[in-house]
C-alpha cells in the first residue's frame, strides 16, 4: 500500500469504508513494496500478485492501483498487480479497468462486496466491469467469507450461496475466491456445483488463521488441484509461515506443484 495510508490511517479511514473495516485500527499491519520482496526472499517465493483491496473511494482506488502497478513495472519478473474497482461505479469503474490493464494490471480485485454494495446490487449493475473484465481476460479476485466459525476483521457476509449465485449469473467470467471460497470448494463434491464452478478458482489467502492443512486435500478432492492458488495474505501470514504450513497438507508432488505456481501460471499468463 502506499506510505501516506499509513502515514494519513485516520483520514483514509474516514475517506474509505472498506479501509476502515480493516486498517483503522492502528495495530492493523499496512506494507509497502519493499516489505513484501524482503518477506518473498525469506521463503524462497519467485512471483506475488499485489491485490488491492474492495475501495469505497474511487481516489483511494486509483491511488492503490498506481502504486501496485509501479511495484510491478519495477519488479516485472517478481510481481504482479491486480487492480480494484468497484464495480457500481459503472462506466468510470470500467475506464479505470481498461486503464489498468493497458498499463500491465493482470486481475481484477479484491472485491469486498459488503463495504461495497454489491450484495444488494442488482446484478444487472454488475455487467459492464464483469463484460470488460471478460473481454480482456482478467480474472476477478472476490473476497469470500464462511458461514460458520469466528469472526474477524473483515469477515463480512459473502458466503457461498452468495458466490454461486454470481457465478450463474456471469458464467463466462473467470473468478477467484478468496479464502478457499469461504468453503464452496467443498460443494464440489455436487457434481451440478462442480459443472457450475468450470471457470472458478480457489485462493488459499490466510488458510492458517482458517482451516487446518488438510483443506488442501479436501479441495484438491472436491474440485480438483487445478482450481487451488496458494496464497498467504501478507502481511496477515508470511509467506514462510503459509508454506511451512502447507507442507502439512498432505498433497502429492504434482498436485503441490500445481498449487504452489503452475496454477496461477497458467491463469495469469505468466
Amino acid at each position: 500500500m502506499p506510505p501516506v495510508f499509513g502515514i494519513e490511517r485516520e483520514r483514509i479511514s474516514r475517506t474509505d469504508a472498506t479501509f476502515r473495516s480493516l486498517f483503522a485500527n492502528p495495530k492493523a499491519k499496512i506494507v509497502q513494496t519493499e516489505d513484501l520482496l524482503a518477506s518473498m526472499d525469506q521463503a524462497g517465493i519467485d512471483v506475488s500478485v499485489c491485490a488491492g483491496f474492495g475501495w469505497t473511494d474511487p481516489g483511494i482506488a486509483r491511488e492503490s492501483n498506481d502504486y501496485n502497478l509501479e511495484a510491478a513495472r519495477s519488479h516485472p519478473d517478481r510481481l504482479v498487480a491486480f487492480c480494484s474497482v468497484n464495480p457500481l461505479w459503472g462506466d468510470d469503474a470500467v475506464a479505470e479497468v481498461r486503464r489498468c490493464h493497458e498499463a500491465g494490471a493482470k486481475g481484477i480485485g479484491e472485491l469486498h462486496p459488503d463495504t461495497q454494495g454489491i450484495l444488494d446490487a442488482d446484478m444487472a449493475s454488475l455487467a459492464p466491469v464483469f463484460d470488460a473484465a471478460k473481454e480482456l481476460e482478467m480474472p476477478i479476485l472476490m473476497h469470500a467469507s464462511e458461514p460458520v466459525g469466528h469472526g474477524y476483521p473483515g469477515k463480512g457476509t459473502v458466503t457461498p450461496e452468495l458466490l454461486m449465485a454470481l457465478v450463474n449469473a456471469f458464467p463466462n467470467n473467470t473468478f477467484i475466491f478468496s479464502h478457499f471460497g469461504g468453503g464452496l470448494p467443498f460443494y464440489g463434491l455436487m457434481p451440478e456445483v462442480k459443472l457450475a464452478l468450470k471457470n472458478v478458482y480457489f485462493d488459499s489467502a490466510a488458510f492458517p488463521f482458517l482451516y487446518r492443512p488438510e483443506v488442501f486435500d479436501v479441495a484438491a478432492r472436491a474440485v480438483g488441484a487445478e482450481k487451488i492458488l496458494f496464497a498467504s495474505d501478507f502481511p496477515v501470514v508470511t509467506q514462510r509461515r503459509a508454506l511451512k504450513e502447507f507442507e502439512l497438507a498432505g498433497l502429492s508432488p504434482e498436485q503441490s506443484r500445481l498449487v504452489r505456481g503452475a496454477n496461477a501460471a497458467q491463469l495469469l499468463d505468466l
